[in-house]
């Protein structure tokens, strides 16, 4: 009987977790809804462990590749034009940004529970900056949002 109910305690402790995931939606455009070119939207977002992320290009030249991920973390590279969710399951800081459109400053930051990775991704972050020749506060206030 003790081993039902420390079955049914894991089960629903399981349950509970898959229940409070949610899913977030980046828009990734040519132009963005305040008139800035080549953007993720919204460019920073923070998430808890076990959210999903839907990417969405907004058409056939846009999508999202890791830069910078926390240790333990997986990278991830959308397929151009193409809609695609990425699970996050480690926290820390994640950089991404659009392959073709980089230079632009099209560039997004995923805070997913706590900023463990936190001095790993400004160095990234500084590191990316050379990069981008458009756009190039973009970045940076991104990551001022981190917490």
């Amino acid at each position: 009987m003790i081993k039902h109910k420390q079955a049914l305690a894991v089960m629903l402790l399981l349950s509970s977790a898959l229940v409070s995931a949610e899913e977030h939606t980046v828009n990734l455009v040519t132009s963005g809804s305040d008139g800035q070119l080549m953007v993720m939207e919204p460019g920073y977002l923070n998430i808890a462990v076990g959210d999903t992320v839907n990417f969405i290009p907004a058409d056939a030249t846009h999508n999202a590749q890791s830069v910078s991920v926390p240790d333990g973390a997986e990278e991830f590279l959308t397929p151009m034009g193409k809609d695609a969710k990425v699970t996050f399951s480690e926290q820390g800081v994640y950089i991404y940004k659009c392959v073709p459109h980089l230079a632009m400053g099209m560039i997004g930051v995923i805070q997913v529970g706590n900023a463990v990775n936190i001095d790993g991704a400004k160095k990234s972050a500084k590191k990316l900056k050379r990069n981008i020749a458009m756009n190039k506060d973009r970045l940076p206030a991104y990551m001022k949002q981190v917490n």
